[in-house]
């Protein structure tokens, strides 16, 4: 890898040398998580809910290798993670549509294989037929996701079934490749359940000082019955994550359509943000838990948070404030938070992401979709994107 361009090619360099890394140790597994006891990756065989995150990697790390044999290497990895992630993913799942976004339109980017390109339509059709048409909603659908036995933690009751749940997250995991298909066919389809979910999303997950809901519950005729936390600290706190999708979902809305009422929202969401983060910008897993200098920061919020804002297109003067906070969560990432020691065995890492903290399962860890928008973040501000 190259290391030419300022601190944050020196930090893209590192990053793509940790998925090599990984590379060797997971073979043709997919990292998620980082078993810091164990001092190695847990894996899935299928990438479980996140698998599109390490083939973008793995992509990423072809177009930047500094040789044809490693960029063959990793292109080839990707290809079989594709087929893997490909045969396992739920279609009703919401998380079809982001993955499918990173393996199929994203990857035909990288290397211009058709094939790659009808997975992505291929996602865009999935979340158009799983769109709720009363509750003007896709729901989170029936994928399992790896984690605790009780997501909430062992005192917790399993949820509602996941054709009346809704998501603070599928505003970004399920209508990104929605907005990619329209621009792709023109197929009206496509955008008007994009616009349609999206214009949902600011009913049922936004509150007015900006804050998010996680989760929102509706019946058989679409009426919404409740709002509620699952991986909050509590009933009226913010859930970081959550909060990080729902601002690069906005972002994305806004990109997309240019319409006011998503800028609006995503200002309000991003002033929130501003107002509960530490001074360093990387938010503890909730944004009011309480006694938070003892609780775990999520990397993962912010990188995700970062990319968001940085895909902004800097020609509108409208989102120059929020484009300067997504640059200064990225420099604090990397910063504060990437292992950039050449010689340490985790070089490259980002550290201290949190995945559940009320299931106690990965809370200070490394993530491998903290590493995609790191290095998404980055490959976007060096206009490698």
């Amino acid at each position: 890898m190259s290391n030419a361009g300022g601190p944050y090619r020196a930090a893209l360099d590192a990053v793509l040398t940790r998925v090599e890394t990984t590379l060797d140790e997971t073979g043709d597994r997919f990292p998620y998580v980082y078993d810091r006891e164990g001092d190695a990756w847990e894996t899935t065989a299928n990438g479980n809910w996140c698998g599109g995150h390490w083939i973008g990697l793995l992509w990423t790390a072809a177009s930047h290798a500094d040789d044809e044999q490693t960029r063959d290497r990793f292109e080839q990895a990707a290809r079989e993670h594709t087929d893997a992630m490909y045969e396992y993913m739920p279609r009703d799942s919401m998380f079809c549509g982001m993955n499918f976004l990173y393996a199929g339109f994203r990857a035909y980017d990288a290397c211009g294989d058709r094939t790659l390109f009808g997975i992505g339509l291929e996602g865009a059709d999935a979340m158009a037929d799983a769109f709720d048409e009363r509750a003007r909603q896709i729901p989170l659908g029936k994928l399992a996701i790896k984690g605790p036995e009780q997501f909430r933690g062992p005192d917790s009751d399993h949820g509602p079934p996941g054709e009346r749940l809704g998501a603070v997250d599928n505003l970004y995991t399920a209508v990104p490749v929605l907005w990619r298909a329209y621009e792709e066919t023109q197929n009206p389809r496509f955008r008007d359940v994009a616009v349609s979910h999206a214009d949902r999303h600011l009913d049922w997950y936004l509150r007015g000082d900006g804050r998010t809901w996680h989760h929102a519950v509706f019946d058989e005729r679409g009426a919404l019955e409740r709002q509620y936390n699952e991986l909050a600290h509590g009933a009226d706190t913010c859930w970081a994550r959550g909060q990080a999708w729902n601002i690069a979902g906005l972002a994305a809305a806004y990109r997309a359509t240019d319409a006011d009422r998503y800028r609006e929202a995503l200002e309000r969401s991003v002033a929130y943000y501003r107002e509960h983060a530490p001074t360093d910008r990387v938010p503890h897993w909730d944004f009011e838990v309480p006694d938070a200098a003892s609780e775990p920061r999520d990397t993962s919020a912010a990188a995700i948070t970062a990319y968001g804002l940085l895909t902004l297109l800097p020609d509108r003067p409208a989102v120059t404030d929020l484009r300067d906070i997504g640059w200064e969560i990225l420099d604090s990432l990397i910063g504060n938070y990437l292992v950039t020691d050449a010689q340490d065995p985790s070089y490259g890492r980002v550290e201290q992401g949190c995945f559940n903290r009320p299931g106690e399962y990965a809370v200070d860890t490394e993530l491998v979709w903290t590493q995609y928008y790191v290095a998404e973040a980055l490959s976007t501000v060096l206009g490698d994107r």
